[in-house]
């Protein structure tokens, strides 16, 4: 089956390829005309509400280009710091722009340094919205490390979770097969591949 998948980031294609590829889903990014389709990001206070709110704008240009029986997923993601109240949170695309992971370490100063990156995504199958969200708790390092990943990739490092570990290093300085093993992305693509089966 034909998925589209609503993003302008690259590194969040190859996950959800990763993730669904292996059910006999063909994953491509959503293009009209070879480019990303502006949709307007709602102010919201919830990662839900942000998708709930990009699934309805999505279906609607799948109608509009004559495509609505196809697969279309999409996400909406955060980085949020205790010690902050939970910022940047919704708002973490806008404030990574504004001032990158440099202006999130100076803001945090000596703060305690547990934060976590959430998820949620939609996915509609044609008929139906299946859900899935999806948390990896972790720490905010005290400067930029690794080369991989994107965001806030360099300055995090995931908890140990289900006998993994990276052992100290940050999702930017670990390959992406990795970095899946604790993804709150990959976390909230498998609830919907399970909501498959209920």
């Amino acid at each position: 089956m034909q998925l589209w998948f609503m993003t302008g980031n690259k590194g969040k294609l190859l996950e959800a390829k990763h993730a669904f590829s292996p059910f006999g889903f063909n994953v491509e990014q959503f293009l009209i005309d070879g480019k990303v389709p502006e949709i307007i990001e709602p102010q919201c206070d919830t990662l839900d509400e942000v998708a709930d709110s990009k699934l309805s704008q999505g279906i609607k240009l799948l109608k509009k280009i004559g495509r609505e029986n196809d697969a279309l997923l999409v996400e909406d993601s955060g980085l949020f710091i205790d010690s902050l109240g939970g910022f940047p949170g919704v708002y973490s695309a806008y404030v990574l722009d504004k001032i990158g992971c440099e202006g999130i370490l100076k803001i945090m100063g000596k703060n305690i340094r547990k934060a976590s990156f959430q998820a949620s995504a939609r996915f509609w199958d044609g008929q139906k919205v299946h859900k899935g969200s999806g948390i990896c708790p972790g720490t905010i390092v005290d400067s930029i490390r690794g080369n991989f990943g994107f965001g806030y990739d360099p300055i995090f490092v995931p908890s140990d979770y289900l006998g993994f570990s990276t052992e100290g290093l940050t999702f930017g300085e670990v390959e992406i097969s990795i970095k899946e093993k604790f993804s709150h992305r990959k976390k909230a693509l498998d609830g919907i591949l399970l909501s498959f089966k209920n």
